[in-house]
């Protein structure tokens, strides 16, 4: 095994360097974890992986944490000797039952200066306040990250790099602005991918009963351009895309109870991954119901059907 921090050079990125010295005792933790994680997902990884590492942290370890959460489930990835030296392909590949499910992985940033940016609140003692969180330009950052993928995706399809019998799948990390966006009622790729909108709650004010509660319809996301449709999931031309990996866990907190790993199928998938597939911690299947589709956590369902 190769030392992952064995990596000089010029650009490394800050994290990497403090991580590599770890002189605090959370930085020898988190620099033996991950020489750790390395030493399982080393086979299976391109033979640049160290050096992107040491210049994007949080991308290629979200890369690497999908290689290790797919291992310790039991599922095999096709290992580096066997992939394709010359153009490319996905990030993972799963080997199950004679066929391949390709998985190409996205950490998407902050993005450029601007009103959609996602801008880091001022601490109170450095004179900052109440801020509103930034949800619509998460949704933005991540509607970027799918479409980036997305196309690239094609282009593997396109140049037969990925067959028309494979699954394909867009890993999406948040934790570069995790903190800033909740899981709950429903993850934020929900709200990306579907036309789902800020939930509200009506209550009758003599009783104090609930007497509906839901979500507003928004098929667009706002930004200072035009506005985005947010339907993708609901649109025919991508299709091609089987479903997304969705999740805020990364270095800063590991933590699957309050950073799931979430599943989102998609409804028109041409080639659909099964369902309960044993990987993941939150998985919405998207049904059709007359004229509207309805969405189920179909983990939380079987949970709660078994207590």
């Amino acid at each position: 095994m190769t030392d992952l921090f064995d990596v000089d050079g010029a650009n490394l990125d800050r994290g990497f360097e403090n991580l590599k010295a770890a002189e605090l005792p959370i930085e020898q933790q988190l620099h033996a974890m991950l020489q750790e994680m390395w030493g399982r997902y080393e086979p299976y990884a391109d033979p640049d992986f160290r050096q992107g590492f040491a210049r994007d942290v949080d991308g290629r370890f979200w890369e690497m944490y999908l290689g290790c959460t797919l291992l310790e489930a039991g599922r095999t990835l096709l290992p580096v000797v066997e992939r394709q030296r010359e153009g490319g392909q996905p990030d993972l590949c799963v080997l199950e039952d004679g066929r391949r499910i390709w998985i190409e992985a996205i950490t998407p940033d902050e993005g450029a200066p601007g009103p959609d940016q996602i801008v880091r609140p001022v601490p109170l003692n450095e004179g900052g306040g109440l801020f509103a969180a930034p949800i619509r330009q998460a949704q933005l950052r991540t509607s970027g990250a799918f479409w980036t993928k997305a196309q690239r995706i094609a282009r593997y399809l396109e140049q037969g790099v990925i067959g028309p019998e494979d699954t394909r799948i867009i890993a999406i990390s948040a934790s570069r602005f995790g903190v800033y966006v909740a899981d709950q009622p429903l993850p934020l790729i929900m709200t990306t991918l579907f036309p789902i909108g800020d939930a509200y709650i009506t209550i009758d004010r003599e009783t104090g009963n609930v007497v509906d509660e839901g979500f507003h319809p928004a098929p667009f996301i706002d930004r200072e351009r035009n506005p985005i449709p947010r339907t993708a999931f609901l649109d025919e031309r991508f299709a091609d895309i089987s479903g997304v990996i969705w999740s805020r866990v990364g270095l800063g907190n590991l933590s699957r109870r309050s950073r799931p790993l979430t599943y989102v199928h998609n409804p028109l998938a041409q080639v659909p991954l099964a369902t309960s597939w044993g990987v993941w911690d939150r998985e919405f299947v998207i049904t059709p119901r007359g004229d509207e589709w309805e969405a189920n956590d179909i983990l939380a369902q079987a949970a709660a059907e078994a207590s």
